[in-house]
């Protein structure tokens, strides 16, 4: 060994205990937590409540950096080309593993670009309808929209839009001719339903709640495999149709740049396990609807797989395409 190589090996053996003492030191600094929203709405209030429960938990601030922008493709793009350092993570959404195969032009791979940390909730939807329609129950909406072809419209709040593709699993598996009207956000869509300018839509159970409880609206099931606490009453699809397969959940996940070191992850997680757990975090959504439960990366990665599949499967066999 020559003296230039003992050199560049001694040097490097001496910068390995440092190195790993920065991640396990790991946070040193505030920490930045992209949201693909604006401020306001139920997405953005889960990040913020997990980024504040999380600074207290890192002993770091953990700071919301809003950056919407082209249906969530801005702040994906941003964070996949973020230094792996930490310090900047990625509070995500089902529109991760859509966007490539809606689009197609995403500067990202949700599986190379990325480093899965842990889911951090879930959002049902509330297919309701205006309190005109004629139908009071699943059963007579369907016999209803078969009776009369391409008469009725479901809304939704964009094309892509996860509840745009609760809308299309629900009209394929059901076999329903709907015409779909697309709206730039799910309150102008919800108010146009309460209005009778549209006559149904699956709405996130936070933006349903309010039309309901007015009355100008009427449940007809709710989108989770299971019965939301917040609305007991509410069957699910799977119930009042046998659509086995039917699930369509809005989720929220952590994830980092991809060759984050995976002490950082690892921290990072258990965390994020400890807020989940928190009954604070959990008591002040359930009103809404919205399940707050972390995972593993391992479990992360084995339900975005399955969501992947189900929703890029419908996108390209309803020949979706994006506006």
């Amino acid at each position: 060994m020559n003296r230039s190589t003992f050199l560049a090996t001694a040097l490097a053996a001496a910068l390995l205990p440092l190195a790993a003492a920065s991640q396990t030191d790991w946070p040193q600094k505030p920490i930045s937590m992209v949201v693909p929203y604006p401020p306001g709405g139920v997405n953005d209030a889960v990040a913020r409540v997990f980024a504040d429960k999380l600074g207290a938990e890192l002993g770091k601030p953990v700071l919301v950096d809003n950056r919407a922008g082209a249906a969530t493709t801005v702040a994906s793009n941003y964070v996949a080309k973020a230094a792996p350092d930490g310090y900047t993570i990625y509070a995500g959404g089902t529109s991760l593993i859509i966007n490539p195969t809606l689009t197609g032009q995403v500067q990202y791979d949700p599986h190379k670009s990325f480093e899965l940390v842990s889911l951090m909730s879930f959002t049902p939807f509330i297919l309701h309808v205006n309190i005109d329609f004629p139908a009071k129950n699943m059963a007579e909406l369907i016999a209803v929209v078969k009776a009369n072809p391409g008469k009725y419209n479901i809304a939704s709040s964009g094309i892509g839009a996860t509840n745009h593709l609760a809308a299309e699993l629900f009209k394929a598996q059901a076999g329903l001719n709907l015409v779909h009207v697309p709206y730039k956000g799910g309150a102008q869509a919800g108010q146009d339903v309460a209005s009778g300018q549209a006559q149904m839509m699956f709405s996130a159970s936070l933006e349903a709640k309010p039309f309901l409880a007015s009355g100008k609206t009427r449940p007809i099931a709710i989108s989770s495999l299971k019965r939301s606490p917040a609305f007991p009453d509410i069957p699910t699809v799977v119930e009042v149709t046998g659509l086995k397969d039917f699930e369509a959940v809005f989720w929220q996940a952590m994830v980092v740049p991809a060759g984050t070191p995976k002490p950082i992850i690892d921290k990072l997680q258990k965390a994020i396990a400890k807020v989940a757990a928190d009954p604070e975090v959990i008591e002040r959504f359930k009103p809404m609807g919205v399940e707050i439960r972390a995972s593993t990366p391992a479990e992360f990665k084995e339900f975005m797989l399955k969501e992947e599949k189900r929703w890029t499967t419908l996108i390209k066999e309803q020949n979706i395409k994006p506006e």
